[in-house]
């Protein structure tokens, strides 16, 4: 029981950390090229993880606070993909 309560413990702090850690390098400008590819891996893969547990929380049966961090750290990491690589562009229709 204490090896679930640790991977609870773990999932939930990694939903609450990582889209205001990506968001924080949003901030950052790198001067070389491989600076910035490394910054945009860095957080491709911090929103998806922070996505990917914010809907396991919000999506299960748990308490209210807990659900609201799932939807918070959805909200937050998706923002923040939207910050870094833009929001999608509607077509022209000629």
């Amino acid at each position: 029981m204490k090896s679930l309560a640790v991977l609870v413990a773990f999932l939930l702090v990694s939903a609450l950390l990582s889209g205001p850690i990506a968001f924080v390098l949003t901030r950052l400008h790198p001067q070389s090229r491989r600076g910035d590819i490394s910054k945009k891996i860095a957080i491709g893969l911090l929103t998806m993880w922070g996505t990917l547990c914010g809907v396991q929380f919000a999506m299960a049966h748990v308490p209210s606070l807990v659900r609201l961090i799932g939807i918070a750290s959805v909200s937050i990491s998706l923002y923040t993909v939207r910050v870094e690589f833009g929001a999608p562009r509607k077509l022209k229709e000629d």
